[in-house]
């Protein structure tokens, strides 16, 4: 099947992207205070449903946030839980994903935009346990409506991944 992961790799992988995500909050929050005064954060939250199909088909609902650490880059955590089925059984999934977006139209120059992420994301299910694997997806991005940004997603991360995501609108960027 594969090697089993101890609890210490488990850790790090979850721990690694989570302490990035604070550096790149800390810093950006530091430049733009630098450059223009105090600016609120801008902490874009978003929900999702993905659908991952791997050893074990697992269905997520999962909630995440990203933060601006340039004009076109995103550093991100989402953390999901759903199901997973495998040889006939059923239990409990989850996972924890550490990503990078890159943004094509930053400036929401158009309704429509593509973006890539690629990063770390750590899968639980009943049948191999915590697993580290490597994250990359490509998304289109709608046009904002009712506060929220649409967008779809497709790629793999222990296997192939299908989301559809709402991410929190910003005025005049993605």
């Amino acid at each position: 099947m594969g090697r089993r992961l101890t609890r210490s790799t488990v850790r790090l992988a979850v721990a690694v992207p989570l302490f990035a995500c604070g550096l790149a909050v800390t810093a950006s929050h530091a430049n733009a205070q630098r450059a223009r005064g105090p600016t609120p954060r801008r902490i874009q939250p978003e929900a999702r449903a993905d659908f991952i199909d791997a050893r074990a088909t697992a269905a997520h609902l999962a909630l995440g946030a990203s933060v601006a650490v340039s004009t076109y880059v995103r550093l991100g955590v989402v953390a999901g839980a759903g199901q997973s089925w495998s040889d006939g059984a059923t239990s409990g999934a989850g996972r924890v994903d550490g990503l990078a977006r890159f943004v094509v139209d930053p400036l929401r120059e158009f309704r429509w935009a593509l973006y890539a992420s690629g990063g770390l994301g750590a899968l639980y299910d009943r049948s191999e346990r915590w697993r580290v694997v490597l994250v990359g997806v490509l998304g289109i991005e709608g046009p904002p409506a009712g506060g929220v940004v649409p967008a779809i997603e497709v790629g793999f991360g222990g296997g192939v991944r299908a989301g559809i995501v709402v991410r929190r609108a910003i005025p005049g960027r993605r």
